[in-house]
């Protein structure tokens, strides 16, 4: 039975389901389920003089096949039907996420207590008996279907709301994170140079103690391990420092073929046997606004991290930079859902890999694994780190036991020239 014109009807064969005509989107949809054809005839004849879209099944398998294409506003379900009755296809049709909130109401000439129970139980929404009133049956179908779409509404609207206050969170924790670091950007500064000023002092009153002292003696070695030990501490103050996000240097146009070949060079002779350092640019990838000695230290750090992971038997890193596209990449770095347009710069080794508990701890400050080559201060990554929150870029780290690691920075559009 087709129907869907305001008062006109015509028979076809009933041995499968049929759609209506729906020129109108939001027009009520009403699947109807009854193994009667007269049955079927007399409630689709009612629901089709009132403008409704139909869809009619003769079975239980039918009205869970047709539902998922037609997706009805509401369902009129008869109870007695051979093979899957009306209380088990409506039990299996609460069982599909896309049919759990359609509202079915069962008709039936059963109005016995245990069966009302039995239906409400497996989800039914209402009951309409057998022989029904016209006006009846037009009344709850008008009132359910109102009451679905009114929830389907409230459904969206609280979903809306829940992406605004989830997008909210991560602008406020983005902004909490710039703040922070520029906090420690100004605190640092001043702890900078006040250590600094202290280290010129003792290595000042070194020299002069040296110059004094007979050479070769005593007091010039311990001197000499006194200076030793300030200029490490130095060393450490200013990676403090940079990890904090404190830099001199103003941001400038940078051509990463460049920066990349500084670092190859800087790494040509101190690469241990068997280790080969490469890098590639995209063709699409754009120069950096950014400060060139934050970016040279940054890189410098991941690839001595490289370094140290290589096995005795050598391996490769490659430093490879492209413009990653927000509809196309989505990551979740930091906590942050990262949802635009970056430069990425990925330095990638087949090194030994790093195990979960060392990936966790590995931008902590001090943390180390570090064997003869790499960083033994254990502030490599974590001044990577600060000097990417500074920049208001990100930094994340995919390793893997025996296959390798891979070091992502991305560094936002805005520093794009």
């Amino acid at each position: 039975m087709l129907l869907n014109q305001r008062g006109s009807a015509r028979t076809l064969s009933l041995s499968s389901t049929h759609f209506c005509p729906m020129n109108d989107k939001e027009k009520p949809r009403v699947l109807i389920v009854d193994d009667n054809p007269d049955n079927l005839m007399v409630a689709a004849s009612a629901l089709a003089e009132q403008g409704f879209s139909l869809m009619l099944a003769r079975s239980g398998a039918e009205a869970i096949a047709a539902a998922d294409r037609f997706m009805p506003d509401a369902i009129l379900l008869d109870v007695v039907m051979p093979e899957l009755d009306g209380f088990e296809t409506c039990r299996r049709l609460k069982n599909k996420a896309q049919c759990r909130d359609i509202p079915v109401i069962f008709l039936t000439a059963r109005n016995e207590q245990e069966d009302v129970l039995e239906g409400f139980k497996v989800g039914g929404a209402d009951f309409i008996s057998k022989p029904f009133n016209r006006e009846e049956m037009l009344h709850r179908v008008e009132v359910h279907i109102q009451r679905f779409r009114l929830q389907q509404q409230l459904q969206k609207r609280n979903e809306a709301l829940q992406e605004e206050i989830e997008l909210r969170r991560k602008r406020e924790l983005q902004l909490s994170i710039s703040e922070r670091a520029r906090v420690a950007m100004r605190i640092s500064a001043g702890i900078s140079h006040h250590f600094n000023n202290m280290f010129q002092t003792v290595l000042g009153y070194s020299e002069l103690i040296e110059a004094a002292a007979k050479p070769d003696s005593e007091i010039v070695k311990q001197v000499r391990r006194i200076v030793a030990a300030t200029q490490k501490t130095r060393q450490i103050v200013n990676q403090l420092a940079n990890y904090l996000g404190n830099s001199n240097d103003e941001s400038a146009d940078i051509h990463l073929d460049e920066v990349f070949a500084e670092i190859e060079v800087a790494f040509a002779g101190i690469l241990p046997g068997g280790v080969s350092l490469t890098s590639s640019i995209s063709k699409n990838c754009p120069n950096l606004v950014f400060n060139r000695t934050d970016i040279i230290q940054a890189l410098t750090n991941i690839v001595m991290n490289s370094v140290e992971a290589m096995p005795a038997s050598g391996g490769q890193i490659n430093m490879k930079a492209s413009l990653v596209h927000g509809r196309n990449y989505c990551r979740q770095i930091e906590n942050i859902v990262v949802e635009a347009d970056y430069v990425e710069i990925a330095v990638v080794d087949n090194g030994t890999g790093m195990e979960k508990a060392v990936l966790d701890k590995a931008c902590e400050p001090f943390f180390t694994t570090a064997g003869n080559f790499a960083d033994k201060n254990g502030l490599g990554l974590s001044v990577v780190q600060g000097i990417m929150h500074a920049s208001h870029g990100f930094m994340s780290i995919d390793s893997e036991m025996g296959s390798g690691t891979v070091v992502r920075l991305l560094f936002p559009v805005s520093g794009v020239a």
